[in-house]
């Protein structure tokens, strides 16, 4: 009898663990390829590498039903730098309903996706907008012990994002601003803002008028240092205001950046070629009230080849100008000479 309330027992544990996992998924994406970063700069690096459209990463999560309309759930992504290291960007916990939600935790920043939101790459490619915000400190890409609130009203998309305690210590995806690139392994460091400090925000909102698609994100920074070593905690503000539509196939975004005292203007678009090619370009100009030497510009097209859904070929060049910075994957190559950066690879999700 025993024997038997055992044998039970341990299949109720497998069918609740089998119950439990079915709300869990595992996906992620995973690029490798050649990159020439040229010659001029002090970030000159030649040959194969991962992570050169954006940073390789494996992400768990899983969510279970409330009722009543509300979803419980959690989300843990980690980056994979060159090394084979894991590096967590996202942990957090959250509930919500059909019309928004909160998540507590170590999350994405909310000024970073709200101009990504108007980036045809997504942040996901050389010569994107994620450049100028991670260079000059406007945001760091994740936050800890932050609070995250989003959702959406009459047609309005809304998200905010307030760091609630400083962060204890920091890591390479949050210890450096400025135009220093924060390592000499490639792949392995996120050029980034320093250590968010409880009182940071950060708030974006977009909405759809007329096949007009406009939005605007402000951050606060109490610790958006000027340069990688620095430690002076001086309060900064940033704002962006972005603006896109198609025309037919043609996607187009307009992108206006005050980074502190940086201003950044441009745009970006993306077009068809093929049935599985796609074309996108971005341009972007810099310029600085009180430091002359932040000027620059940043260049960049490419092409992607859709060989399925979860696989793509990429190739990619990007021309740095100034005081630029160039965003590559997890590594920045940074300029104060005329950069060229190309790239060709293989992109696969799962």
């Amino acid at each position: 009898m025993r024997k038997t309330q055992m044998a039970l027992a341990a299949v109720a544990l497998v069918a609740s663990t089998a119950a439990m996992a079915a709300d869990v998924t595992v996906s992620g994406r995973f690029d490798y390829g050649y990159a020439n970063a040229g010659s001029g700069g002090t970030k000159d690096v030649t040959g194969v590498q991962g992570g050169l459209l954006a940073p390789n990463f494996v992400n768990v999560t899983g969510s279970e039903d409330l009722g009543g309309g509300m979803k419980a759930s959690f989300n843990w992504v980690n980056l994979v730098t060159n090394t084979g290291a894991l590096v967590n960007a996202n942990a957090n916990v959250g509930i919500s309903t059909g019309a928004g939600g909160v998540k507590l935790g170590r999350v994405t920043d909310d000024f970073l996706t709200g101009v990504l939101a108007f980036d045809v790459t997504g942040g996901g490619n050389m010569g994107s907008s994620v450049s100028p915000i991670l260079q000059y400190g406007a945001t760091g890409a994740f936050h800890s012990n932050a609070v995250q609130v989003d959702g959406s009203v009459a047609g309005v998309n809304f998200g905010a994002t307030y760091i609630g305690q400083d962060t204890a210590s920091s890591n390479s995806l949050e210890s450096s601003a400025g135009a220093t690139v924060t390592s000499s392994n490639a792949g392995d460091s996120v050029f980034n803002a320093r250590s968010g400090a409880q009182g940071d925000y950060s708030l974006k909102a977009n909405t759809d008028i007329g096949g007009i698609r406009i939005g605007a994100a402000l951050s606060r920074r109490s610790t958006a240092a000027a340069s990688a070593t620095a430690n002076t905690l001086a309060a900064k503000t940033h704002q962006f205001i972005g603006a896109g539509t198609n025309f037919g196939d043609l996607t187009v975004n307009a992108q206006y950046m005050k980074l502190d005292t940086t201003t950044v203007t441009g745009g970006n678009g993306s077009y068809p070629l093929a049935e599985a090619v796609t074309a996108t370009a971005g341009y972007y100009s810099y310029s600085d009230s009180t430091t002359a030497s932040n000027a620059g510009s940043l260049m960049s097209v490419g092409l992607k080849y859709a060989f399925s859904k979860r696989t793509t070929g990429f190739a990619n060049y990007e021309k740095v100008t100034g005081n630029a910075v160039a965003m590559q994957g997890a590594v920045g190559y940074d300029g104060g000479k005329t950069v060229g950066i190309t790239i060709l690879g293989l992109a696969h999700s799962f």
